[in-house]
């Protein structure tokens, strides 16, 4: 389960208490619900950018391989 799931999961959970959004608590829990979406979303990016840059980093890495072994 990724963080995105784990996160659906949890405010699934909290959905079920049927909190009272207009008391300061269920304010506060569905602020933090949803900062820990954000949170999920913005981690899950950059992941996703990482294994991009991680793939570029390797190709390099096999031109500069080439390029050693014609020099």
């Amino acid at each position: 389960m990724n963080l995105t799931e784990k996160s659906a999961y949890i405010k699934g959970l909290a959905d079920g208490l049927n909190l009272d959004t207009e008391k300061p608590e269920g304010k506060l829990i569905e602020k933090m619900l949803e900062l820990i979406s954000d949170m999920a979303d913005c981690i899950s990016d950059l992941e996703d950018e990482c294994a991009e840059l991680r793939a570029y980093i390797e190709e390099i890495d096999d031109d500069l391989a080439d390029v050693e072994d014609e020099i």
